[in-house]
């Protein structure tokens, strides 16, 4: 087991708008609980990382390692993955809205329950990724779907069981499952070899 070193220790304050950690050498830090906006960690080392229960808005993570980090019941909107090392990383009841792991390497992860509204999972290795019952698709107050991108995935052995279709209604949010061909219509995939 990975000892955890404190944010502070690191001189990581709890509550940061647009600080640069680019590049720095962050492994097993416990970053659980901070709320960053703006914050980059563009090429750092992150493997191990706690980042349990962290609110996260436009944070740089392009091309870091992130291996093994725990961004369980986190909240990350608009949060930039591309070229992030993610093996081994877990999302349990993670939010993310609007965030980028294009081309990433998301094979075998488990992002079951989480929601996903927003993301450009274009490109990606989903390959024996766990997504069942995971909310990608939400309906607009316009009435438009629309759903996590993953043109040009490989999804092959990706169970999407369940994934769920998403709506709120006078202050009240309700999903239900989407049906396969409205699955493959709004992610901009035929989901070639998913698990539906």
């Amino acid at each position: 087991m990975v000892a955890l070193i404190l944010a502070a220790a690191l001189g990581i304050p709890a509550n940061c708008t647009g600080c640069s950690f680019a590049g720095r050498d962050l492994h097993g830090a416990d970053l659980s609980r901070v709320s960053f906006v703006g914050v980059d960690f563009a090429r750092s080392n992150l493997r191990d990382a706690n980042l349990r229960s962290a609110n996260l808005t436009g944070v740089d993570f392009e091309r870091a390692d992130l291996r093994g980090a725990d961004f369980s019941d986190a909240n990350l909107t608009g949060v930039d993955m591309t070229g992030a090392q993610l093996s081994g990383a877990r999302f349990r009841g993670t939010n993310m809205t609007g965030s980028d792991m294009h081309g990433d390497d998301l094979q075998g992860l488990d992002f079951s329950g989480d929601s996903l509204e927003g993301v450009d999972f274009s490109h990606a290795d989903l390959r024996r990724t766990d997504l069942r019952g995971a909310r990608l698709c939400w309906r607009n107050s316009d009435g438009r779907i629309g759903c996590a991108d993953m043109r040009g995935a490989d999804v092959g052995g990706t169970d999407l069981r369940g994934v769920l279709l998403c709506r709120s209604s006078g202050g009240v949010r309700s999903c239900e499952p989407v049906d396969a061909a409205t699955l493959r219509r709004e992610t901009h995939s035929n989901l070639d070899g998913a698990i539906l």
